[in-house]
């Protein structure tokens, strides 16, 4: 007697969209693989003359047979196979498992007959690619077992072990829910949704050239929920030479693709490198435009160079944008950093922006103008961000780059060198981001009122440029800074001369002792410089009581000290000691009635 199988929400679904009914359950009783039942090969005509349904036979009857089929699973631990191999799973080793019309293929079904007898992961093991060849389909909870489905509105779920997940030619696929001991491959597919996996790697490919054309769209990875999270731990390998190599999230011809909130390159303990030998985190290949890289933690990206030419070499980017496309927004994720947010798991560059034969990609932005868009870029041994020649226009705006041991953002010039790049009159050279020049900073200081700076910027005439400032702990041992703690931006515009002078006070108090640095954004490209040289901070006890930092004592300042002071802001914490109390209103009035020095 075939036991019954439970029917899920999603299989009703899909059974809907199919635009047909649920069919009858066919219990699969039998490891073996044969066929031996006859007639139209329906449901109907199962079991044949043994007693016994097959996987074969259950796949037979169910192309066969109108409806969505629920393939189930009863095979008795008398049956079990390979058991040295596969403890407590029900191993079927079929010549070519293949699914060509819209079935429910659920494993969960044997845990439910036997109990759960590996502890691991499922109890049914399919020792051949699982295909599931007519889209509208339900593969779930099995268990060491490559499954691929083509078309579309198929549900990969709950399985366990899995070598690879393959997604060929459809659309509106949802991967969710899997352990993978290898690859998630989505090819030349549209609308797919991937969320809930741990697996090595995941591979997101079109395919732009030719008449055949057809480039993966609108593919989502991850989500901004915890449950839609994917651990993508890392995937590489060694060549002969002993260099390592691979990429862990590749893209490959795609457009409008979302990877977010995703655990790239570590464990999922978030405090371990995931593979010793990937060297890209991230990878831009081919034609890519529309991305979004949003709110992700990318770590432990740092292949380790072995025998005989690679001993002791190091090698990594935890984002590579190469190829061409554009309109890439890189925002919000931790780079470098481990799950207790110490840069202790960087890679040789955090995101570093390549030129290759098709190249150069266009509209790269890394940050962006709220708080939730900054990107913490911390930890590499080499650069936060590097921009080779000739890429232009990467945007990189408000984000906390810090404790990267060469420069925080490194402009490469037609020599491919790195390190601090000078400014030249008028700004004409060439290189990444055009070799943008970054401010000078003239003074530093810090009250209740913000941080002021004072300083000019020498670029191409006429032109109009972001100014970003910066501080940080201490300054890099090279005399450029980076940029821990976003302070805020202004605007200036360049005379005929090229020449921007600008004194400014940010709204954002720097803490004493600390180092300011600056950058510069030409609004017209979007090209951001390095980080300026950084200079010592004064503290400007002085006169406290000019709160908008202006020199003067007058009702403007009397105005924010008592809105300050109402709304308890940090502006009004006179003597500092974090309370708003008669005492901030006596200091206030002291240094008020003294007058500015």
């Amino acid at each position: 007697m075939h036991a019954p199988t439970i029917i899920t929400a999603s299989a009703l679904w899909l059974a809907s969209i199919a635009g047909t009914t649920l069919g009858q359950t066919i219990t699969v009783d039998s490891s073996d693989d044969f066929i031996d039942f006859g007639g139209a090969q329906q449901v109907a005509d199962l079991p044949g003359p043994d007693g016994k349904v097959t996987l074969a036979e259950a796949a037979l009857a169910s192309d066969n047979t109108p409806g969505v089929q629920t393939i189930a699973f009863n095979i008795p631990q008398s049956d079990w196979q390979f058991q040295w191999l596969y403890p407590g799973r029900a191993v079927i080793r079929p010549s070519n498992p293949r699914f060509f019309q819209p079935v429910i293929l659920d494993a969960t079904t044997q845990t439910a007959f036997t109990g759960d007898t590996n502890p691991d992961g499922g109890e049914v093991v399919i020792w051949a690619t699982l295909r599931a060849i007519g889209g509208n389909s339900v593969v779930k909870g099995f268990d060491s077992t490559p499954i691929s489905v083509i078309g579309s509105n198929n549900i990969v779920e709950q399985n366990t072990g899995i070598a690879s997940i393959d997604v060929f030619d459809g659309e509106n696929n949802i991967i969710r829910n899997n352990t993978i001991t290898s690859t998630i491959k989505i090819d030349r597919s549209n609308y797919n949704i991937i969320i809930g996996n741990t697996a090595q790697r995941v591979r997101i490919w079109g395919f732009a050239g030719g008449s055949g054309s057809l480039v993966a769209v609108g593919n989502r990875l991850g989500g901004p929920t915890l449950a839609e999270r994917n651990y993508i731990t890392g995937y590489g390998t060694v060549g002969e030479e002993g260099f390592p190599q691979g990429t862990t999230v590749q893209l490959f011809d795609t457009e409008d693709t979302i990877i977010e909130n995703n655990w790239i390159g570590i464990k999922p303990n978030g405090m371990e490198q995931g593979n010793l030998f990937s060297i890209v985190g991230i990878g831009f290949e081919g034609v890519n435009n529309g991305t979004i890289v949003r709110n992700n933690r990318i770590a432990g990206i740092l292949g380790h160079g072995q025998p005989p030419h690679a001993q002791g070499l190091l090698f990594g980017d935890a984002i590579q944008i190469s190829g061409t496309g554009g309109n890439i927004s890189i925002t919000g994720n931790t780079i470098g950093l481990n799950a207790n947010d110490e840069p202790v798991l960087g890679s040789v560059t955090g995101i570093n922006v390549l030129n290759d034969f098709e190249g150069p990609v266009q509209g790269v932005t890394i940050g962006g103008p709220n708080p939730e868009d900054a990107n913490t870029i911390a930890g590499h041994l080499l650069d936060g961000v590097a921009v080779h020649t000739p890429v232009m226009g990467v945007d990189i705006t408000g984000n906390s780059i810090f404790a990267n041991s060469v420069l925080g953002i490194d402009l490469l010039p037609l020599t491919g060198a790195i390190g601090p790049t000078p400014n030249d009159p008028l700004d004409p050279d060439q290189g990444g981001n055009g070799l943008q020049n970054f401010p000078v900073l003239d003074s530093a200081s810090v009250s209740a009122a913000g941080t002021h700076v004072a300083g000019q910027l020498d670029s191409r005439p006429n032109a109009n440029f972001r100014i970003e400032v910066f501080a940080n702990p201490e300054c890099n041992p090279s005399g450029f800074g980076q940029g821990q703690m976003f302070l805020g931006s202004f605007n200036v515009s360049t005379d005929p001369l090229g020449v921007a002078a600008f004194d400014e006070t940010l709204p954002v108090s720097a803490p004493a002792g600390w180092v300011v640095s600056s950058t510069a954004t030409e609004l017209a490209s979007g090209s951001t410089s390095e980080f300026s040289a950084c200079i010592a901070m004064d503290e400007d006890p002085a006169c406290p009581a000019d709160l908008n930092g202006d020199g003067v004592l007058d009702l403007v300042d009397i105005n924010l000290f008592v809105t300050g002071f109402t709304a308890n802001d940090p502006i009004a914490d006179l003597n500092v000691d974090g309370i708003y109390d008669l005492g901030d209103v006596q200091a206030f009035i002291e240094s008020f009635t003294s007058g500015c020095p």
